[in-house]
């Protein structure tokens, strides 16, 4: 049994917004604690609109920090951390004084290996504080 603090916390660390200002407003609601399980979840209960509007002034401060994969030549990549593509190609051609051949979005939650260790974007993200950021290269053999 997980309980609806479980999960909230999980939808807090893997920035799941959505899931968690749902349960922050039942939370305030009085609709849901949390020692309940997290089956007794009702979103049918939410007020929709209300939920709408916490989550458009983002008020649990997630990040809208994405990574993106920007190819430059045949077989190596730059990863970079920003909010959009745009601000992603720019921030390269700034950096490396040239265009990418592409630009493509990653899941956050993709596992890369870094020397010994592997890790995905999301706890490499939380080693930088300022956005667009290099966060590494790869190159394909």
């Amino acid at each position: 049994m997980i309980t609806v603090r479980e999960l909230y916390e999980e939808s807090i660390r893997y920035e799941e917004k959505t899931l968690a200002h749902y349960i922050l407003h039942l939370l305030q609601e009085g609709k849901v604690s949390l020692d309940d399980d997290a089956d007794s979840l009702d979103f049918t209960q939410a007020d929709h609109e209300k939920v709408a509007q916490m989550i458009e002034q983002n008020q649990l401060g997630f990040s809208d920090i994405k990574i993106f994969s920007l190819k430059y030549d045949n077989k190596r990549f730059a990863f970079i951390f920003a909010a959009s593509k745009e601000e992603a190609i720019q921030f390269f051609r700034q950096k490396f004084k040239r265009k990418p051949y592409n630009c493509h979005e990653y899941p956050l939650d993709f596992p890369m290996s870094r020397g010994n260790e592997f890790l995905t974007f999301r706890d490499m993200k939380k080693e930088h504080s300022h956005f667009p950021a290099l966060a590494g290269f790869y190159e394909r053999r």
